[in-house]
C-alpha cells in the first residue's frame, strides 16, 4: 500500500498538489472546448494564505450537454467514494440503453447541502428547463430532501423514483431473506398489476412483516406497475457502466487526475458511439439496435395473438396471448390512440408491444411509427454529434482568477491494509446465489422469472 501512495504521488502529485492546480487544469478544459461547465463552492478564504479552501467543484462537458436532448427524459445520480471525497455522478441513457455521462462534482460528503448543490447545478446548466423529467436515485436521506426542494423532480414538473436494486438491499438488511428478496425485485419490476398484486401476496403469505415494509413504500417510487411510465423501462440507477466504466482505476488518484480520466473516457464513449451509429445509418436502420431487436422480438410474438376490435374511435382491441404450458390465454387491452396496453410494457419501453403491434394490424396501422423519437438512428447519431478538442500541455493554459488549497481538516491518509481493487463494489454486487439455492430448496418451486441483482 505504501509503495503504492508513493508510485501514485510520483506520477500524480499528492492529493494537496492536484488540487491547486485544478483552477488552472478545469480552466484550460473551457478553454479548448468552449461551454464546457465548471462551477465552485468555497469554503472561504485561508487567512494565512489568502487562497480557498475547496469546497464543491461541479463539471459538464459540453457534448455531453448537447447529446442529452436527444435522449429520454430521464436521469441517474449516485455518489462513491473517492481518495478523500466523494464523487457524485449524473447520467442518462442514449438510444442504445448505453450509458451517458451528463455530469460530475466532487463534494467533501453526500449530504444534504452537497446533494442540494449538485441538483441546482444539474438544473442550472443540463436539465435548462426541460420539463418531465424522472430522477432516480437510492434513498439517502440528504437526497431525498434536497429533490422535495428543487422545481425538476416534484409534480407538476417532474417526478422522483427510487433505485430498484436499492430498494431490494434495504429491504434485505431489515428481513434477511434472499428468497424474499427476490420477490421484492420481482413484484417491483413486474409492469403488470394484477402480477404485482400476485407476488405481493406470496410475500404476504411468507411473511406478513416483510409484506407491511414494502406496502409502507410509496408504489410509485419503487414499482414499474404503479410508475406510470415515468422510467421509462429503467429500474435502477444503473451507474455501474459509467462509475466502473468511466473511472476505472480512478478512485485513489488526485483531483486533477480523476477529472482528466473523466474527459478522456467521455471523448472515448463519443468517438466510438459515433462510428457505431454511422454504421447503423449505412445499414438503413430505422433505430438503434436495441430498440430494433425489442421491436422485432415482440413483432414475431404478435404472431401467435387473437385480436377482438372493439372501438373504432379509441382503436381499441382485446387480445388473448397463445397458451405455452402453464402460461398465455390472457387477455389484453389495448388502445391504440392512447398509446397504451394493459401489459404496461409500451408506457415503458415507448415501443409496441407484441399486443399493440397485433392490433395495429388489425386496424392497418403502422406500428414502426409509434416507436418513440429516442430511438431513432438519426437521434443517436446527434446524441454523439459533437466533438472534444484536446487539452494543450500546460505551459499554454491561463492562470486562474482564485488559488485554491486542500482543505486541512479532510485527512489524505488512507487507512493501512490490503490494495484495493479498481471495481468499485458495493453490496448489491453481491448475489448470494448459494443461500438463495438453500433457501429456495427448503420453500418450494415459487420460481423467479426475473434476474435479480
Amino acid at each position: 500500500m505504501v509503495q503504492f501512495e508513493m508510485a501514485r504521488e510520483i506520477v500524480y502529485g499528492t492529493w494537496e498538489s492536484s488540487v491547486q492546480k485544478l483552477p488552472a487544469y478545469l480552466g484550460a478544459i473551457q478553454k479548448y472546448n468552449p461551454g464546457t461547465i465548471v462551477e465552485w463552492k468555497h469554503k472561504g478564504l485561508q487567512a494565512s494564505t489568502g487562497k480557498y479552501v475547496m469546497g464543491y467543484v461541479f463539471w459538464a462537458f459540453k457534448p455531453c450537454i448537447d447529446g442529452f436532448q436527444f435522449c429520454r427524459n430521464v436521469i441517474s445520480v449516485d455518489g462513491t467514494h473517492l481518495y478523500t471525497h466523494k464523487l457524485l455522478i449524473a447520467a442518462a441513457m442514449d438510444g442504445n440503453q448505453q450509458v451517458l455521462p451528463l455530469a460530475f462534482a466532487v463534494v467533501d460528503e453526500e449530504t444534504y447541502p452537497s446533494w442540494k448543490w449538485f441538483l441546482q447545478q444539474l438544473s442550472r446548466h443540463v436539465i435548462r428547463g426541460r420539463r418531465g423529467m424522472c430522477l432516480i436515485s437510492d434513498r439517502h436521506a440528504g437526497l431525498i430532501k434536497a429533490v422535495r426542494e428543487g422545481p425538476d423532480f416534484v409534480s407538476p414538473h417532474g417526478v422522483h423514483r427510487y433505485c430498484l436494486r436499492h430498494v431490494c438491499y434495504n429491504f434485505n438488511n431489515t428481513i434477511k431473506n434472499v428468497v424474499l428478496k427476490d420477490l421484492c425485485w420481482q413484484a417491483g419490476s413486474e409492469y403488470q398489476l394484477r402480477k404485482f398484486n400476485r407476488i405481493m401476496d406470496e410475500i404476504k403469505k411468507q411473511d406478513v412483516k416483510a409484506f407491511a415494509y414494502l406496502d409502507a413504500i410509496n408504489k410509485e417510487k419503487w414499482t414499474a406497475s404503479h410508475d406510470g411510465g415515468w422510467r421509462c423501462g429503467i429500474l435502477t440507477i444503473n451507474m455501474s457502466e459509467c462509475i466502473n466504466g468511466v473511472l476505472k482505476g480512478a478512485r485513489r488518484l488526485s483531483v486533477s487526475a480523476l477529472v482528466e480520466i473523466t474527459l478522456e473516457r467521455t471523448v472515448h464513449y463519443f468517438h466510438v458511439r459515433a462510428m457505431k451509429g454511422q454504421k447503423m445509418l449505412q445499414n438503413n436502420q430505422l433505430w438503434t439496435d436495441f430498440a430494433c431487436k425489442m421491436f422485432i422480438s415482440w413483432q414475431q410474438k404478435a404472431v401467435e395473438h387473437t385480436v377482438t376490435k372493439y372501438s373504432h374511435a379509441q382503436q381499441s382491441a382485446s387480445v388473448v396471448t397463445r397458451r405455452q404450458g402453464r402460461h398465455g390465454m390472457n387477455t389484453h387491452v389495448v388502445k391504440i390512440a392512447n398509446r397504451e396496453c394493459s401489459c404496461g410494457k409500451w408506457n415503458q419501453f415507448g415501443i409496441p408491444c407484441s399486443h399493440a403491434q397485433k392490433v395495429c394490424g388489425a386496424y392497418n396501422i403502422s406500428a414502426a411509427s409509434m416507436v418513440k423519437d429516442y430511438y431513432d438512428v438519426m437521434a443517436y447519431n446527434n446524441t454523439y454529434s459533437k466533438h472534444f478538442e484536446p487539452v494543450q500541455s500546460e505551459d499554454y493554459w491561463d492562470d486562474p482568477n482564485f488559488q485554491l488549497v486542500h482543505d486541512p481538516t479532510i485527512r489524505t491518509v488512507t487507512r493501512p491494509g490490503r490494495n484495493q481493487t479498481t471495481r468499485i463494489h458495493n453490496e448489491m454486487d453481491w448475489r448470494q446465489t448459494r443461500a438463495r439455492q438453500e433457501a429456495q430448496q427448503q420453500q418450494g418451486d415459487y420460481s423467479i422469472q426475473e434476474n435479480v441483482p
